[in-house]
């Protein structure tokens, strides 16, 4: 390969190279978001879980609870589905 060829080569994989970084970049992005809101949904409840317990309201905190297990949880994919 001489030097003409290389150039060429640099010329063309340069930009598909950065093209697929930023696709994956994208994509942390979009797992970092997802993670995010998860947080949020899980303090949210642990907000409503604290709150009936400082007041010992129990039916609030059984619920609050539930709700806690539900976000907590993954969620678990149907099967044959993909």
């Amino acid at each position: 390969m001489n030097s003409t060829d290389r150039e060429l080569v640099l010329k063309r994989v340069g930009p598909v190279s950065l093209y697929k970084r930023i696709l994956a970049l994208e994509e942390e992005v979009q797992e970092c978001r997802r993670l995010n809101q998860r947080l949020v949904d899980i303090i949210d409840v642990i907000t409503e879980i604290l709150v009936p317990a400082a007041d010992r309201d129990d039916d609030r905190m059984r619920e609050a609870l539930a709700r806690l297990e539900r976000v907590v949880r993954p969620p678990v994919p149907e099967a044959g589905a993909e």
